[in-house]
């Protein structure tokens, strides 16, 4: 029997003294006052493991793009391009979703890179600031030729290219600085590539056909036609009509997309698609001539489903009869940049969730989190969800989301959105155990040589904030590179969420790194933490309603409520699916990954209340929800031969999946064992049968107060100095 050795345990109780809590650096290294972890991976990871991969950067790797059978298939009338006759010249590229980021996927003769990195030219990034005639990227002429004299036969319109009848006007020779799509599905796609481009005209009807990917997240295929009536734009005007040609053109300082010196664009076709269930867009314009006259006009066409017939649904009235479709299943045609060199703080070549860790400085009223593992640097994504058991606002108490919502606001182009619903059909939302309803979100990814970004949400059980009838709740952001300082001397090594970003309006506008609430805004996003947003936003509105420019004593926030660091350095833990095994001692190892902390109030903690923590890691592009996920998944998902993912995150519900997919972060009072809010005699008779068996059942068992899988005279110093107190702590006070 143990039970005698208890009262010896009271001595080293009188020993244990009271420690000063400092802040801890966020380095993204493991500290001793994270303790024992709170859960440990037992899963290979189906994500990459993060290794040092050979890549030649001058060539894309031999693969044959005639291949490529699938991607973007159009219809357009000519009637819409003016009725052109002879040659008409086309460029077309991938930009961002709007449209002022354009990507290295270019028709044409193809971008090139410098010396020793022939086939990985740069993004040109901002779009505005492209000069095609010029760019040293640009060699020949990124448009392509289609001869409207020929006569064929059409196609069947559903996104893959016919045996016969198509002639190849381009083909690529760069890598895609979009990243490589590997889903195979006809919708969802985690990356954007232009591999080859085909033509043929049959009844008055252009058809195009780009083989390749266009990521299902809003990135938009552009395609400009130079219809050889000497009118057009060489130079993208600052007065077209439709928002992303207003973003791609001259923003009143002499620049806007220009073009190679012989083409000038009379008409653009815009697509995209995005969403869950997936929707496919088509745009149209007829832009002015150069010098402005002309008009111009602009329509939405519509929208269709992946692989459909293309036609479009719920278009303008009067917009010209464009069919379109997509089908994204392509994981072939041309690879991603060649991966950087690893086992450094920066890059990563694959993701994996080793082990949790937390620690609350009960001084500083701070929440910190350490994630070991890796975060691959493709913009792969690090979701996290946080259950504090509900929270006070000016308009009352919230009780989180079990189903994320479709209506949250729309940080991160909407990204969260993507993974909510309204609770019906196939994809109905994001469901999580029926004991978690997160109140919060935060995510982090990676990508490009290096920038780090993060995201953060409040989760309302009704839906965004309103007061006075104006939305007042935040998505926020924070991030960029980790080397090359932004116009505010800013790098983000740490993402700090102080709002440096000068968002929305730069850095001479009055509400730098937030936006104001006029009253026609339904989304507002920042670059401070989202619960300190809204409270700084109810306080400026305040009473009355329409007061102007309302509350000059509200104060924004403060920077550092939210930081955060990545180290990649990781290349042990958790292996590969099919790799060599590995041990939970394996995990243990490793010391580096994602550290964050967080200011509890921005939680809106009770302090009485225990902190939960769902996460999960998501492929780039797709809402595809990995097998690395906090939490018991079953062994199944990491079996041969390449694991399991969990699924499109709008259809997940993890109610339906045994075990619980979320971890006890932070449990307030870890020696009230019956939970009555005392700790008294019943806790003890509790404990002594548990200090009697020695071994807990798991890590953070009845008793194991310190989670070292044993309960034992260090569990009992814990409990003895609980059991003195009685009464459970209110952190927060």
């Amino acid at each position: 029997m143990r039970q005698c050795q208890i009262a010896s345990a009271l001595v080293l109780s009188a020993l244990a003294g009271l420690a000063v809590a400092q802040p801890l650096a966020i380095t993204g290294q493991k500290k001793a006052e994270y303790g024992n972890p709170r859960w440990v991976n037992k899963l290979a990871t189906n994500a990459g493991d993060n290794a040092t991969l050979s890549c030649d950067k001058n060539t894309i790797g031999g693969v044959n793009l005639a291949n490529v059978l699938t991607g973007v298939e159009l219809a357009i009338p000519l009637s819409a391009l003016g009725n052109p006759t002879g040659t008409i010249k086309i460029t077309a590229f991938i930009n961002n979703q709007d449209g002022g980021f354009a990507s290295n996927q270019w028709s044409g003769t193809s971008l090139v890179g410098p010396a020793g990195e022939l086939a990985q030219p740069a993004n040109f990034g901002e779009t505005r600031a492209i000069n095609i005639d010029t760019d040293v990227r640009a060699a020949g002429k990124q448009y392509f030729t289609v001869n409207l004299a020929g006569a064929g036969t059409a196609p069947v319109i559903d996104g893959t290219r016919d045996a016969s009848g198509w002639s190849a006007r381009f083909q690529q020779g760069a890598r895609t600085g979009f990243g490589d799509a590997t889903q195979g599905t006809v919708d969802g796609a985690g990356g954007s590539e232009l591999d080859r481009g085909y033509s043929r005209v049959a009844g008055g009807v252009l058809y195009l056909f780009f083989a390749g990917n266009l990521e299902s997240n809003g990135n938009n295929l552009d395609i400009f036609f130079d219809v050889n009536n000497a009118q057009g734009q060489n130079k993208l005007r600052s007065d077209n009509v439709g928002t992303r040609l207003l973003r791609m053109g001259d923003d009143g300082t002499s620049n806007g997309l220009t073009f190679d010196s012989d083409f000038k664009a009379s008409y653009w076709v815009g697509v995209n698609g995005t969403g869950a269930p997936y929707a496919f867009y088509v745009d149209y314009a007829q832009l002015s001539n150069n010098d402005g006259s002309g008009g111009g006009a602009f329509f939405y066409c519509g929208s269709t489903t992946a692989a459909s017939s293309g036609v479009l649904a719920g278009g303008d009235v009067g917009a010209p009869a464009i069919l379109g479709t997509i089908n994204n299943s392509n994981i072939l045609g041309v690879p991603a940049f060649c991966p950087l060199p690893t086992g450094n703080t920066d890059v990563s070549n694959g993701s994996e969730l080793g082990a949790l860790y937390s620690y609350v400085d009960k001084v500083n009223k701070r929440l910190y989190l350490f994630t070991s593992g890796n975060v691959k640097t493709d913009y792969s994504g690090a979701l996290f969800f946080i259950d504090v058991g509900g929270f006070m606002t000016p308009g009352g108490e919230e009780l989180g989301q079990n189903r994320i919502r479709n209506d949250n606001t729309n940080a991160d182009f909407g990204y969260l959105n993507g993974h909510g619903g309204d609770g019906t059909g196939p994809n109905p939302g994001l469901t999580f155990d029926a004991d978690f309803s997160p109140t919060y979100f935060l995510d982090y990814k990676n990508g490009g040589n290096v920038d780090n970004f993060s995201h953060a949400q409040m989760l309302r059980t009704n839906g965004r904030a309103t007061v006075c009838g104006a939305v007042i709740d935040y998505g926020t952001f924070d991030g960029g590179s980790k080397t090359n300082p932004n116009p505010q001397g800013q790098i983000y090594d740490v993402i700090k969420y102080n709002g440096l970003q000068g968002y929305p309006g730069g850095v001479t506008e009055p509400f730098v790194g937030i936006q104001e609430q006029d009253g026609t805004r339904t989304d507002l996003e920042g670059n401070f933490p989202p619960y300190a947003s809204h409270k700084f936003m109810a306080e400026y509105v305040g009473e009355p309603c329409n007061s102007i420019p309302g509350n000059p004593a509200a104060a924004k926030p403060a920077g550092g409520i939210i930081l955060m660091r990545m180290d990649q350095s990781n290349l042990l833990g958790v292996t590969a699916v099919g790799g060599a095994a590995f041990t939970e001692e394996d995990v243990l190892a490793v010391n580096s990954g994602l550290e964050w902390s967080i200011d509890l109030a921005e939680l809106g903690y009770d302090g009485v209340s225990d902190i939960k923590v769902a996460g999960f890691i998501e492929t780039v592009g797709g809402f595809t929800i990995t097998n690395q996920v906090l939490g018991d998944l079953p062994a199944s998902y990491a079996d041969l031969p390449a694991g399991s993912n969990v699924g499109v995150a709008s259809a997940v519900n993890f109610e339906t999946i045994p075990g619980k997919q979320w971890v006890l972060a932070y449990e307030t009072c870890p020696a009230d064992f019956n939970s009555d809010t005392f700790v008294d005699d019943s806790d003890f008779v509790l404990f002594a049968s548990a200090y009697n068996d020695l071994i807990a059942a798991n890590r953070w068992a009845l008793g194991d107060v310190n989670g070292d899988g044993l309960v034992d005279d260090s569990d009992f110093v814990i409990f003895a100095g609980a059991y003195n107190d009685l009464l459970c702590p209110n952190i927060m006070e």
